[in-house]
């Protein structure tokens, strides 16, 4: 079903689910999520994508350090200017 582990498809799949059984439940009269809920992992999910990233996009890992040194030799980023 889910080829190589692949986290964003599980997740995917997982959320489809879960919003799919609230409709159901809701058409029956029981309330499986709150607002309260739905905007608790809203939350945590908005927050752990933008350390995510914010991490992956600012050269913060020794890939990114390596990617930012190759981009200063082509002359493709600014280099800090030093202060004498």
């Amino acid at each position: 079903m889910f080829k190589n582990n692949n986290l964003q498809d599980i997740i995917r799949y997982f959320a489809g689910a879960l919003v799919s059984l609230n409709f159901l439940l809701k058409s029956f009269g029981y309330d499986f999520f709150n607002n309260e809920q739905v905007d608790a992992v809203v939350n945590i999910a908005s927050f752990l994508f933008i350390l995510y990233f914010g991490a992956k996009h600012n050269y913060l890992g020794k890939k990114g350090q390596a990617q930012k040194a190759l981009l200063q030799k082509a002359g493709l980023e600014k280099k800090k200017k030093k202060k004498d």
